[in-house]
């Protein structure tokens, strides 16, 4: 499992811009917080690298104040997270828990990743105990 803050992405539409003849770039935002989302998340792991090999499932949690959506946010966040090898692809996420709630640092977002055990289609069966 991994816990931790991060600085609030900026918004999705705001991480890239379009390059005339030469495509998509990463704005100085997008830029600027993925330093400090590095910075962010160093401090706070001390040393204690860990990977989510399995399928998972995430929840994020924001400040009840922060404007604009939280969809956006939370593709770069899972993107983030991929990058810097602490999880599998993101088309392994199962589940994304999003919310907004008061009593949440102001500038942070908090981010769990745990295994997911999915629950068993219809007709699927159980494995034996």
């Amino acid at each position: 499992m991994l816990k931790f803050n991060l600085p609030i992405a900026p918004g999705l539409n705001n991480a890239t811009r379009n390059i005339p003849g030469m495509g998509r770039a990463k704005t100085a935002v997008y830029k600027q917080w993925l330093k400090q989302a590095d910075a962010h998340y160093v401090m706070q792991s001390l040393g204690r690298a860990q990977k989510v090999t399995v399928p998972y499932a995430c929840s994020m949690t924001f400040p009840e104040h922060l404007h604009g959506d939280l969809d956006g946010r939370a593709k770069l966040i899972l993107d983030w997270m991929v990058s810097r090898n602490l999880t599998i692809d993101d088309k392994h996420c199962y589940k994304l828990t999003l919310e907004r709630i008061g009593g949440c640092g102001s500038g942070f977002v908090y981010v769990e990743v745990f295994p997911y055990a999915r629950p068993l289609s219809a007709g699927e069966p159980r494995a034996a105990a």
